[in-house]
Parts: C-alpha cells; structure tokens; sequence
C-alpha cells in the first residue's frame, strides 16, 4: 500500500472519529434538550448541596491529578528514566486537556509535550514508550475494573453464564499472555503485526533496549487501580452531597459503564454520551431522572470537567506568562465595577450581597456610598496591581479571600467563591512578580497633610450638624450623637445618619458622603502609591564611568551611557557600570554592562544591578541588546523580543560601481553640477560654526515637527558638538545646508555618527552625499566599518511568531510606518549588514508597557 493511500485511510479514519463524537454529542445535548424541566431541577438540587461532600469531592478531584501523575512517572521509571512530580502532573494536565480535542487522543497529544520532557535528559523514543506504558497501565486497570464488575454480578447472579463467562474470561488472559510472550520473541503475532503496523518494529527494538524495571511497573498499576477506586467515591460523594441514598451496585455499574464510554469515545472524551449512559443506568435502579441527572453532573463536575478546567489553566497560564500578571487584577479591576453599578442600581446585588451580609453580622446597614467607595478602592487596587506593587497584592489576597470565606459561610454563591479561590492561588503562585515597595514611611508634612484633610471633613460634618440642628435632623444634638452620626457620614458613608427631614439635611449629609468618598480615596492611593526612586550623588559619578569606558567600552552606543541624561549603577569594586534611566516604576538600561569581557564579571554585575533595582522597587529592562549577547540574559532567566536592526557597511569592499549604487552615482553628480561641495572640519570648532550648525538643526527639528531625543542618540548641544568632527554639505557661498557628526564608537575599528539633519532647501540626495564623504573619511582614519544605527521594527520577515508576522505585515502594509520603512530602504542603498537588536525584560507584562517607557525615557526633559 502506498504512503499517499496510508495518509489518506489515516485522514479518513480522523474524519469519523470527528464525525462520530460529533454525533454522540448532539445525541447528549437532544437527550438533555428533551428532559430540559429534570434538567433545571436538577440543577436547583445541586445548588442546594452540602458543602462538606463537595469539598471531600474536590480533594478527590485533586488526587485524581496526583495520582495520574505518580503514574506517569511510574511509567518513565520501568524505564529507568526519573521524571520529577512537577513535569509529570503538568505533563498530566495539559495532555488531558489537549487530548479531549484531538481525535486521535492522549497517543498524538504526547507529542505537544515532549519538550518539557526532553530538558530533563530524556530521549523521544523513550517518552513515547513510557506514553505507551502509561497507556497500557490505565488500559489493564479499566480491564481488572471490568473483570471485578462481571465477576460481581455473576455472583450476585448465579448461574451457567456466569461459569461459561469466567472460563471464557481466563481464556482471553491467557491468549493475552501468549500474544505478550509471542510478540516480544518475534514470533508469528510479531509478524503480522509489523506486516499491517510498521512502526511496530520501532516499538518492539525500545521494548528490547530498555531493561523494565518490574517495581515501577507493578506500582503503576497500583495506582491506576486507585484511579478506579477514586472514580468510584466521586459517584458516592455526589449521591452523599446531594442527599441522595447512594447504592453499591448502582455506583459500580454506572461507573464501570461511564468509564469504557469515557476511555473509548474517539472524540471529545464521551461528552454527552457518557451522562446520557449514566442517566439511563441511574434510572434503571430506581433514581427518579432528577435525581439520576443531578447525579450525573455532579459526577462529570469533579471527575471531568474540573482537571479539565485545572490542565487548560496549566496550558493557557505560565508562571511568568501574562494572563497570570493580569488575571487578578482584572478580576479585581470587574468586581470594583460590580460594587460601584450596585451602588448606583440598588436592585442589582450580585457583588455588594457580600459587603451587606458582612455589615449585617456587625449589626450595622452599609450604604451605597460606601458600597461605592469599596468599588473605587478595587479599581485604585487593580490599578498598583498591574505596576507590581506588593500592597496591592496584600490587598488583593485579602480581598478574594474574603469573598471565599464568606460565600462558603452563607453556602450561596459557589461559582464567585471557586473563581476567588483560583485566583488566591493565581496571586500565591505570583508572589515574586509583585515587589515594588510602597512608601514604607510617609514624610511628616505627608502625613500632616492627611490629619488636615480628615480634620477637615470631621469638622465639616460637626459644623453642619450643629448649625441644622432639630429643625432638619430628628435627633439628640448632644456632643456624643453629633459624633456619632459624623462618623456614620464619613466612615460608614451612611445617607441616613441623623435621621434626614428635609431637602437640606439630606443635600448636607451628600456632600459629607462625597468628601468622605474622595479624602479616603486620597488617602489610599498615596499609601499605595510607589515610593520614588532616588539616586545618590556617588551614582552619578561620570568621570569614573569615562574612565571605565575608555579601558572596557566596545559598543557603538557606549558613548552615550556617560550622556546627562542617565544614572550610573557601579559595582562594588568600580570596575564596571550599568547606565540607566528610571520611568514608570521600570528603570531602563541602555545595551548592558561596560566591564571586563568576562562572563562571571557580567553576570555578577547584572545581580548586582537587578538586586539593587529589586530594593528600589523597580523593574530592569535592557534595551539594544545585540543578538550575540541573548544567550547570556537567557542563562539569567530573562525574555528577549526584537526591535529592530543595526546596519554596518563594509567601507573598504563599498563603491558605486554597478547597477544598483546608480542612484547613489546620480545624487552625487547632481550635487557636483548645482556647485555644492561636502567638507571635513575637526574638532574643537568654533562657536560661530556651531551657530550655523544650530540653524540647520532647529529647522530641521520644525520641519519634521519633533523634538529632540536622548538615551541611545544625542542632541543638539554646543559642548557636545564641539568635541568632535563634523562633516556639512554646502553651496558655493559656503552656507551649510546639512551636516553629520561624528561620534566616537568604541566598538573595534568601527565608526558612527549621531544627527544627521539638513535645511528643507537642501537638494536632493544630501544625506546620500554626506554618507560617503563619511566613508571616504573612516578609510583616511583606518575604519574598517560603518555603522549607520537602527532601523526600528526591521528584521521582523525573518521571524515565523503569530506577533512577528502580524508587525512584519504592518510594518510592510500599513501607511504609519511609512517613515520607519523609508529609513529602513535608505540604509538598504549601500547593502549593510544587519544586525539584530532586542529589548529583554523579566516578564511577559513588561514587554506591554516597554512602548510607553521608552518613550518617556527618550524624552529630553532639559
């Protein structure tokens, strides 16, 4: 048979396990469609189960996990292949998870994991052989499952069948056996079986590679059978949880029943066809079908659907991946809403029953207002959360919490209780994301500050209370009840406090709502708020950073880590500097270290750098990072994402001969005929030259609307310009109409140059000319390289991301990145070299914010 005819019997196959699971699953949803009144009975019953039976059930859930997990490294270990607990229940759970979508199940889904597998030393042959075994162990337990139900219900039902069956039974492990026996010598089922299977053969040579281990292997079929055995209670706990009687011989059939649905649907895991099944048994011993599908859901809920949920949160959340930096906040950021539309919409409750409920214990009766302050509060908390800020984080914990504990208490409101409870896990396993500090200590006029504010109010409130007085308030004025109802209109936010009569009362005690509303909002957002980072004088010392420069730079942007406008970290020795720029909680660092060529020394600079950050409460980015220095962040556990590249010319192989420089040649001739000439002038020059040089800038500046940026370029400034050569472009009268500077680059025998900017009278080809009067002199001044900088967003073709791709498709397709790609095709005239560059960061969150960061950073805030 031929590969193409093998290729499409196996496609043919896959489209009728598709088709046939599709069917069984409409056949479930038609079934629960029909019985749709037992339906919703069913789940009113289940909304009044017993949280006790529910958690024992979500413990079960739980082991379920581990247990499948010990199994799997049972399987690597008959194998002699150690695979660690935590990659055996990740392996567990995302396979799971995947397997329920794919046709063929958990045998193809192995092959999306093997990655994780492969880092710890074990060969693919190997994890597709415990796969196999693992398999095979779960197989034999359902078999030994379905062995024990027959044998159960013959002898529950005594007769001739019952001895034909248990003779037919021993005959078919005895066959088993021979097969076993047969297959493993190359007998004849061997034969037959490479003949229709060939990658049997593959199979069998692993099989006689590794030596099995027999322990490991007994063991795991222990735990499989304790997979049988927990699947079993699950049927118990939701007959218990539903107040249910349960029954024996119902709870091992059902289950047997469900579990070879289940094992052996070929598509989506028996969705719909396993509850139907379950209904109809449950039915048969006498359940009525309320209690038969109620029974069925719960069932499905802890043995199915909740791995189910727990292996694609496994799949879709990393531990430094975004969804696990944001998730709570966004829950937290939903549920602030929730508070403040049940503050102004009285009849919507869903959030603010747990705030009622807990007042009420109090014996006190909360208002809207401060219902909406709560609100307020999540939003302002959600909002620290997203910066990292540790307190946030304690508020956030408390706060889901507080939800888990008091839904549980008053046994309503599951879902909100189990969503709050995944995401304190969330915020648990998130710990070390959040470490910005907030001000530990608030400064004394700070802290003068809010005495006045909350002063302030109080006295506003005691004031309007006593001027009102019995006309507008049904109440004692004495000094303890105006305080009293004060505080109710402050703290409490109380609109009833007094006791109202009239429009007045009632407009005063708003506004001391309002008041109490925004000071202790005020109040909270500076007790979040981040503590400023502030750099000491021996940071800043950019004599040693020259010196340092001087003996070790070998970048062509260290010569801006010295610019004005950045912070230096030193180690302790001064023998290497980190430059940097704080904003926005991150503090920036341009490239990376400028220190001895030794890995050990730049990685320990690196800590030095990120632990000191760590203590300030700031996140490390490092931006320009080049390609040949990524495998040394990655070592540090950092991310990379490309953002852009670096062009640098061979100055000694460039000429304008051929085809594609004919457009350089025209410029030049163009610029010979209108008289213009390009000349050299060295440093210093003098301030009437650096006058004119001005000129050229600040009307280029207007004309392209910008203003100057700092960071990984310079600017226009006199005592910068006048240190170092400058080339110009001018007419016959000697007025300059563009110039380049030239910098110092301390990358090995390679130049650069910083602005570039001409007039808008300048003609055409001017930056081309000024180019090549730059590379005739880097070959006077013995430069082999030009590096001619960055050309942002290049590079991404090259790259196969779904993130890649789509900037790649924009950057090539879309009309704002017009003036990016002109300077990506100007560079491209004199055929550079492309290096690439990248930004590295911690986590994935970084990289959202990385935009607005840089932006600031590269502000020139002179």
């Amino acid at each position: 048979m031929s590969t193409l005819q093998l290729s499409i019997n196996k496609n043919n196959k896959v489209l009728f396990q598709v088709f046939l699971g599709i069917i069984l699953l409409l056949g479930g949803i038609a079934f629960f469609m029909n019985q749709r009144t037992e339906v919703i009975a069913a789940v009113q019953l289940i909304n009044h189960t017993s949280f006790r039976w529910l958690a024992i059930g979500a413990v079960l859930s739980i082991a379920y996990i581990v247990v499948h997990g010990l199994i799997y490294r049972c399987s690597f270990k008959t194998l002699s292949c150690d695979l660690s607990m935590s990659v055996a229940l990740e392996l567990f759970l995302k396979r799971n998870f995947v397997s329920v979508f794919l046709p063929a199940g958990g045998f193809t889904s192995i092959a999306l994991f093997r990655k994780e597998i492969e880092k710890q030393g074990i060969s693919r042959p190997t994890t597709d052989f415990a796969s196999v075994i693992y398999t095979l162990l779960n197989l034999l337990s359902i078999t030994v499952l379905s062995f024990f139900v027959l044998f159960y219900w013959g002898i529950q039902n005594a007769s001739e069948s019952f001895l034909i069956f248990l003779a037919s039974s021993i005959g078919f492990w005895v066959i088993i056996a021979c097969s076993a026996v047969s297959f493993y010598k190359k007998g004849i089922l061997y034969r037959l079986t490479v003949k229709f299977f060939p990658s049997a053969e593959l199979f069998h040579s692993e099989l006689l590679r590794h030596k099995l281990s027999m322990k490991p292997l007994i063991m795991g079929l222990f735990w499989a059978l304790i997979i049988e055995l927990i699947g079993l209670l699950h049927l118990y706990v939701a007959m218990f949880a539903l107040n249910i009687e349960p029954s024996f011989d119902a709870c091992l059939i059902v289950y047997a029943v469900a579990t070879l649905f289940y094992c052996f649907s070929p598509f989506l895991k028996g969705v719909g066809i396993v509850e139907v099944s379950m209904v109809l048994l449950l039915h048969r011993f006498g359940y009525s079908e309320q209690q038969a599908i109620s029974i069925s859901l719960l069932y499905r809920l802890l043995e199915f659907w909740a791995p189910l949920l727990i292996g694609g949160i496994t799949f879709f959340i990393h531990k430094d991946g975004l969804i696990i930096r944001t998730l709570p906040a966004i829950f937290i950021f939903i549920s602030g809403l929730l508070y403040i539309i049940s503050s102004i919409i009285p009849s919507y409750i869903p959030h603010s029953q747990y705030i009622i409920g807990i007042f009420d214990t109090l014996g006190q009766d909360p208002s809207n207002a401060l219902i909406f302050l709560i609100g307020i509060v999540c939003i302002i908390c959600s909002v620290f959360m997203i910066r990292g800020l540790r307190a946030a984080w304690y508020f956030g914990l408390i706060f889901c919490c507080f939800m888990v504990l008091f839904g549980l208490i008053q046994d309503t409101a599951y879902v909100d209780s189990i969503i709050a409870f995944g995401i304190s896990l969330i915020l648990l396993c998130s710990y070390k994301h959040y470490f910005v500090s907030n001000r530990k200590i608030l400064s004394i006029s700070k802290r003068g500050q809010f005495i006045f504010l909350v002063s302030g109010v109080i006295l506003y409130g005691i004031a309007g209370f006593c001027y009102l007085q019995i006309e507008h308030f049904s109440m004692d004025f004495s000094i303890e009840s105006v305080l009293k109802a004060t505080s109710k209109g402050f703290i409490l936010l109380d609109t009833t406090a007094g006791n109202p009569k009239t429009l007045l009362a009632h407009l005063f005690l708003y506004s001391l709502n309002l008041f109490g509303v925004l000071s202790i909002s005020a109040i909270l957002y500076f007790v979040f708020k981040p503590m400023s980072s502030q750099c000491s004088e021996s940071e800043t010392k950019t004599a040693e950073a020259q010196a340092i420069l001087n003996r070790y730079g070998r970048s062509p942007v260290d010569y801006f880590k010295t610019y004005g406008d950045k912070t230096l970290f030193f180690n302790e020795s001064k023998t290497g500097f980190i430059s940097y720029k704080v904003s926005m909680g991150f503090a920036v660092a341009l490239e990376g270290p400028v220190c001895e060529d030794d890995r050990n020394i730049i990685m320990d600079l690196i800590r030095s750098f990120e632990e000191y950050c760590r203590k300030k409460g700031l996140k490390v980015t490092y931006y320009r990072v080049d390609q040949q220095h990524l495998e040394l962040y990655q070592s540090l556990g950092k991310k990379h994402f490309l953002i852009g590249e670096e062009a640098i010319v061979d100055v000694h192989n460039f000429n304008l001969q051929g085809k594609k420089r004919k457009s350089l040649r025209n410029a030049v001739n163009n610029i010979d005929r209108k008289g213009y000439r390009s000349e050299c002038y060295r440093a210093p020059l003098s301030d009437e030259f650096i006058e004119r040089l001005r000129l050229v800038s600040d009307n280029w500046l207007i004309e392209m609307k910008r203003s100057e940026r700092v960071f990984s370029q310079g600017m226009f400034d006199p005592e910068k310009i006048r240190d170092n050569d400058v080339i110009t472009l001018e007419d016959a009268e000697g007025n300059v109409l563009a110039f380049l500077n030239i910098i110092p680059n301390y990358a090995p025998r390679e130049a650069t140059y910083d602005l570039i900017r001409k007039l808008d009278i300048a003609p055409g080809g001017n930056m081309d000319v000024l180019l090549l009067r730059f590379m005739d002199y880097c070959r006077d001044e013995g430069y082999q390289m030009l590096n001619m900088g960055l050309a942002p967003l290049s590079g991404f073709d090259k790259k196969n991301g779904v993130i890649e791709s789509t900037i790649s498709f924009l950057y090539n397709k879309n009309s704002h990145f017009k003036s990016t790609r002109g300077l990506r095709e100007f560079k491209e005239k004199f055929e550079p070299h492309w290096v690439e560059k990248y930004i590295v960061y911690s986590y994935d969150i970084d990289l959202l914010a990385a935009p607005l960061v840089l932006s600031k950073v590269m502000r020139n805030r002179k």
